[in-house]
């Protein structure tokens, strides 16, 4: 579901709000609802089924369109030619198969989406998910290979019997909950929570048949979409004058997002070595901006948030000796004005070494040179 949400997040600006609104959600407490994926389902539906099919689809038209004999290898082979910077960013964006390799229990597509995905979580702002993600990676390694089996293999499952129909296990218990609490008071004693848990297994069975879930036809939302896509020729890679911006044209997107998969990458490496050697740097956490207003508010300091700031000023604290970096603890207890005012502190002071570590690299080569 997280993945999910950094999708949508990462895309918002770009195109999914265009999408959102093509599907009916127009005022801002509706695209709100939409963005927040409350309805976990219905936004995997719209997510998947329209929007990705839709993408897909019209990524591959100008391939199709321009040759008489199309094939997979072929269009592969194309799409990596293509000089597009909209085409490019669409076409390396890791496609959302997370959800299939959960439903039917399949641990190698899982694993493998999970990771294609990874490195947004370095490229946002999601400190506990990238960090979450090294920590899972690194469990599994260290386990025995049946122990890794049964983990990969079970860590989903079916409670209607169907092959199609796994869930992890976090959901199914959200789900027990959100059930028990269906059955209990807004201001519950322990009797009621008692009640609710003994009558538990009675209620599914009686509510088993109410609740049951339909998946609409989205052929004509995908065809609605597809359509405002070819109009927009947003995805047109023999488009003249194509300017880097989000489906509308009214959004310029950033530089950074020209090499997102690059720079993604890049940000996950460096994250996962410096989390491994238990140290800090603020080039794993600064967010890529999407748009170029975002990168304009990133370059200023003044508009960071505390969280930011005190982890510009911890990168920079390794850097200097311990004598001098006595003064500045207690960072999350001090207000943002003092956190600026120690950032600046700390800058002249690691300029300040940089410069005395130069000049004795000069006198030491003088003297080498001397002698």
């Amino acid at each position: 579901m997280n993945m999910l949400k950094a999708f949508v997040e990462l895309n918002w600006d770009i195109d999914i709000k265009i999408f959102a609104q093509c599907q009916g959600y127009r005022t801002d407490n509706q695209l709100e609802y939409f963005q927040k994926c409350i309805d976990h389902h219905k936004a995997w539906d719209s997510i998947c089924n329209i929007y990705r099919y839709s993408m897909a689809s019209e990524l591959i038209w100008p391939y199709v369109l321009n040759h008489n004999n199309p094939t997979p290898n072929g269009y592969l082979e194309w799409a990596k030619a293509q000089t597009s910077e909209t085409y490019k960013l669409k076409f390396e964006q890791a496609i959302v198969n997370f959800r299939t390799g959960v439903r039917t229990n399949q641990s190698l597509l899982r694993n493998a989406a999970r990771r294609q995905f990874a490195p947004i979580w370095s490229a946002r702002r999601h400190p506990i998910y990238k960090l979450l993600e090294v920590s899972y990676e690194e469990t599994l390694l260290n386990l025995k290979p049946q122990i890794r089996e049964n983990i990969e293999n079970f860590s989903v499952l079916s409670r209607s019997g169907l092959q199609n129909q796994h869930q992890g296990l976090d959901a199914i218990i959200e789900e027990i909950n959100k059930a028990l609490k269906s059955l209990i008071p807004p201001v519950p004693s322990q009797h009621h929570w008692e009640i609710a848990a003994r009558n538990y297994v009675n209620f599914l069975k009686d509510n088993e048949n109410s609740e049951q879930r339909t998946q609409p036809n989205s052929y004509m939302e995908q065809q609605r979409f597809r359509t405002y896509l070819r109009k927009k020729q947003f995805l047109n890679p023999t488009k003249m004058n194509s300017a880097f911006t989000n489906l509308d044209g009214e959004i310029n997107l950033s530089e950074e997002m020209k090499s997102f998969s690059v720079l993604t990458q890049e940000k996950r490496q460096v994250f996962i070595k410096h989390t491994l050697m238990q140290n800090t740097s603020i080039d794993t956490w600064r967010a890529i901006p999407v748009t170029e207003q975002e990168a304009e508010i990133m370059k200023n300091e003044s508009t960071m948030r505390k969280e930011e700031l005190i982890s510009v000023i911890n990168s920079i604290l390794i850097s200097l000796p311990e004598t001098q970096c006595s003064k500045y603890t207690n960072l999350k207890n001090k207000t943002k004005t003092i956190l600026l005012t120690i950032l600046q502190e700390i800058r002249g002071l690691n300029n300040a070494e940089d410069a005395i570590d130069e000049e004795n690299e000069d006198k030491e080569l003088i003297d080498e040179e001397m002698i």
